[in-house]
């Protein structure tokens, strides 16, 4: 029972009283992380703040599948991530989440090369509130994904220092279609000034009820960058892409929300702004087949943006 010091939890008048924080009920087990909290390690139980474990993988390693288990990391939590598949999430159903906010989020600094990543290869997996830093020059992606139902919301996708860079945030990287399904991409943060960033999302299959929304891409460097970028030939079913913000230094024609070579797309595109430099060329979505609803670009800091495709008249 999570979050309470009884071990065969709590009724009331016969009702379970279920364990929570932060307003996430669950009746699964809860455990914490911090690199702060004297005594920490991984030898620990996990199951309170003085018995916390040391890394976020060692806590994967303690959850069960499918029962609802939380991992909650402790502010100023920071820990170093090194090599491909450095921090795998392969327990289904779990939930991870960071205590604190900007400078007090727990921070993974990902170093080592270009190939250091985390992977999330069982479904439903949510991660919320945590930074990650690239800790090497054009690391390919910090996430890869190869499971249904996966969640970020709240992520801090961040340089380390100049000329430490993502290329990609996140990455679906499997070429089997949908099996990247119900992928949740919210309220995240990528910003950069590196000159190498791509994509904050790519998909290199068919993908359906994908959900980007509400993120800030934050691209200062003189390459072209986007929101989403699918695989040649594939495709978004169903999918809602609102409210983003996309800021771009670069002069390249590259600069969208969206871009995909099919016309068999479908879902929505709305309430999206883009501020670029790209004065010949004006294209905010390419993604044939999906609506589109007041989104707005521009091409210039003296003046407000303006509909991109034009108003159906």
């Amino acid at each position: 029972m999570g979050l309470t010091n009884f071990p065969n939890g709590i009724t009331s008048f016969g009702i379970p009283v279920l364990g929570s924080a932060g307003g996430h009920v669950t009746t699964g087990n809860v455990f914490f992380v911090s690199s702060t909290e004297s005594g920490s390690s991984d030898g620990n139980t996990g199951d309170s703040p003085t018995e916390a474990l040391a890394t976020l993988d060692a806590a994967i390693g303690k959850t069960t599948a499918n029962q609802g288990d939380m991992i909650y990391v402790m502010p100023n939590h920071a820990e170093t991530v090194t090599g491909a598949s450095g921090i795998t999430f392969d327990v289904a159903g779990i939930t991870v989440i960071g205590l604190g906010e900007y400078k007090q989020r727990p921070r993974f600094l990902m170093d080592g090369g270009t190939s250091v990543t985390a992977i999330i290869s069982a479904a439903d997996v949510s991660l919320q509130n945590l930074e990650f830093a690239a800790g090497h020059a054009d690391i390919v992606t910090c996430f890869g994904v190869t499971a249904t139902g996966a969640w970020f919301d709240k992520i801090m996708f961040t340089d380390n220092v100049a000329a430490e860079n993502w290329l990609t945030c996140v990455k679906a990287t499997g070429t089997t279609n949908n099996e990247a399904d119900g992928l949740k991409v919210t309220n995240c943060e990528w910003s950069s000034i590196d000159t190498a960033g791509v994509e904050m999302l790519e998909v290199n299959a068919d993908i359906a009820d994908l959900v980007f929304s509400s993120n800030w891409i934050c691209h200062d460097g003189a390459t072209g960058v986007q929101g989403i970028l699918l695989a040649t030939g594939k495709d978004i079913q169903r999918g809602r892409v609102v409210g983003n913000i996309l800021i771009s230094g670069s002069t390249a024609t590259v600069d969208m929300l969206i871009l995909t070579d099919t016309t068999a797309n479908s879902g929505i595109v709305a309430y999206n702004l883009i501020g670029h430099h790209d004065t010949a060329s004006e294209i905010l979505v390419d993604a044939d087949g999906m609506r589109q609803f007041e989104n707005r670009g521009s091409a210039t800091d003296t003046a407000s943006g303006y509909v991109l495709p034009a108003i159906d008249s």
